[in-house]
């Protein structure tokens, strides 16, 4: 650099860089030795007054390019196609900001600059904590630029790129998605769509809050403006013929991002050839999360796989939903109880016997061990729910052989859930056993009963509930056992799996019966009529300490607080998730 040092003491005063103060300060620390120009510079960076880009700049004979209005530039903290974004700080104030500012090469272009302007235009409406917040927009003569919130931390995609393993713990990884779902909620709600998410877009502060960055390709529906759009996006709608910026689309990426810092694998592959980036097949190609990762949580893994469903109907609708089941995730995971993971399935060795699985609604824990222990020592895989509504729930996505209900534990509202089945195509055929105590035998005629839907009054031996779940399972098992066979034997010939009317013609001969084997249904339904009636007559003759409320009408939300508490979802063979549901659905 050719500037002499009084030259140089001018400039750093006169762009109010250093002061005298610390000028005095960087000379001091020569003592007597001579010292050049350049020498001041690196002294003074060394010494913290100075960045290495304002160095560079001085030594250079730069006199430009140290300021954005008042915000005095840094250094260069991230850069794009089509901007810059400098760390700055306030020349009066002293607080730090980032700024972004429109590229060089953009600066006569009308359509690039009106872009930028809406950009900032829309970041200043929007003010939440997951949302890197925009203060101000300003055009110079040279420049446009924003003014906005500076995060200290990494971006997700740096942060990957700095763990050994290439991937982040389930909890801190579900913790980034909520967050980031967060903000997709609050700017869809006000028509908001962010229409550029990934790794580089997030940024993960000092703190562990997960910020999403960059609206740069943020649109609104009621905008006539054509903005630009990351070419998967466009991608993922044509493949799915939904309109143009669906808002499911944010949701879909999202996904893919908790997809990537759960595994460090990109789901859809990192590809820049753009033919080949708009194919339709990656989207359909999609490998579940536990196939790439065996340590994967399996309510995590039900989660992602959900939020990546190629057919926009059976993914997450809104950033509500998708936040609710991440909520209860991350729930579960502070808790210890979605620790294990979703195995792939191994083949089954040909002598294994197959399993009934049996759905077991108990809101006691100790029950739930009792009833567990039993019926998988009889051979039944057991599933073990804690509340009625989520049972109900959990019924449409796994496939059972029979429910029961207790409600000594669970109150109104298993026979509320036992009528319920009738409601859904999926369960209106499923047996279901419903266990009623002494004081709970009047709820009986209000139980919608059948030949495969049984009320029984306690109390009742756990070997003589076996026999009823066995017979009512029996039909429907061998049935289930005779369309997997079927469907398998399709699947080797590489022919196309039978049809249901196929199915139904080839059903299976009605077992032969053994002695002993034919379960009294009708016996057990006059028993509890029996018992009922008998009850009635008990209540009559005898004066109550205290009234009792019989209800009018049977709800699910109508019974006690504790049916809802300390949900526990678990099986043996490691089938199913784990799920802990405060009383509140899934969304």
């Amino acid at each position: 650099m050719s500037l002499s040092l009084d030259d140089l003491n001018q400039r750093l005063l006169s762009l109010d860089l250093l002061d005298l103060d610390k000028i005095r300060a960087v000379e001091t620390s020569f003592g007597s030795k001579l010292f050049t120009a350049d020498e001041f510079l690196r002294t003074a960076q060394r010494y913290g007054y100075l960045t290495k880009y304002q160095v560079d700049r001085l030594m250079a004979g730069e006199t430009t390019g140290f300021y954005y209005g008042d915000y005095r530039i840094q250094y260069l903290i991230g850069a794009g196609s089509f901007a810059r974004v400098f760390r700055c700080v306030h020349r009066e104030s002293g607080k730090v900001f980032a700024v972004k500012v429109l590229r060089a090469r953009f600066r006569d272009d009308q359509t690039a600059i009106e872009e930028f302007v809406r950009e900032g235009e829309m970041g200043m409406e929007l003010r939440h904590p997951n949302i890197a917040a925009v203060y101000e927009a300003q055009a110079t003569k040279y420049d446009h630029y924003m003014v906005m919130e500076f995060i200290e931390g990494n971006t997700l995609r740096e942060m990957l790129a700095a763990q050994k393993n290439g991937y982040l713990d389930p909890k801190r990884a579900t913790r980034m998605a909520y967050d980031i779902c967060s903000a997709l909620e609050y700017a869809h709600k006000r028509g908001y769509q962010h229409r550029d998410m990934k790794p580089s877009n997030i940024m993960i502060a000092s703190s562990g809050r997960a910020v999403l960055l960059d609206f740069g390709l943020l649109t609104d529906a009621s905008s006539s403006f054509k903005t630009q759009r990351a070419i998967e996006y466009a991608a993922l709608e044509r493949a799915t013929h939904v309109r143009r910026d669906d808002p499911r689309s944010d949701l879909y990426f999202l996904g893919a991002v908790y997809y990537q810092a759960l595994t460090g694998v990109a789901p859809l592959g990192e590809i820049k050839d753009r033919a080949r980036r708009l194919d339709a097949s990656r989207f359909r190609n999609v490998k579940m999360i536990h196939e790439v990762s065996k340590t994967i949580p399996r309510c995590v893994a039900t989660v992602v796989d959900r939020s990546l469903k190629f057919r926009p109907e059976e993914r997450y609708q809104t950033p509500e939903m998708f936040k609710n089941d991440l909520e209860r995730v991350i729930g579960q995971l502070e808790r210890g109880e979605g620790d294990e993971v979703l195995t792939v399935a191994q083949p089954k060795e040909e002598h294994k016997k197959p399993q009934k699985t049996i759905m077991i609604v108990e809101g006691n824990t100790g029950l739930q061990a009792t009833f567990r222990e039993f019926f998988k020592n009889a051979g039944f895989r057991p599933l073990v729910v804690s509340n009625a509504p989520f049972a109900l729930q959990r019924l449409e996505d796994v496939e059972v052989d029979a429910v029961l209900f207790n409600a000594q534990t669970l109150g109104q509202s298993a026979v509320a859930a036992f009528n319920q089945l009738l409601d859904s195509p999926l369960t209106k055929d499923l047996p279901a056993v419903l266990l009623l105590n002494e004081d709970q035998v009047k709820w009986g005629a209000h139980a919608k009963r059948s030949k495969k839907r049984l009320a029984v009054g306690m109390p009742i031996s756990m070997k003589r509930l076996l026999m009823v779940v066995d017979k009512l399972t029996r039909e429907e098992f061998a049935e289930r056992q005779e369309r997997d066979r079927l469907k398998k034997e399709a699947a080797e010939k590489g022919q196309e799996s039978p049809s249901d009317m196929f199915l139904a013609a080839q059903k299976p001969a009605e077992p032969a019966k053994e002695d002993g084997d034919e379960f009294p249904t009708d016996a057990y339904d006059e028993a509890l009529d029996d018992a009922f009636e008998t009850f009635s007559l008990k209540e009559k003759k005898k004066e109550p300490e205290e009234p009792k409320r019989e209800p009018e009408e049977l709800k699910l939300d109508g019974e006690d607080e504790s049916s809802y508490d300390d949900t526990d979802v678990s099986d043996e063979d490691g089938d199913y998730s784990d799920v802990d549901e405060e009383g509140e659905e899934e969304k």
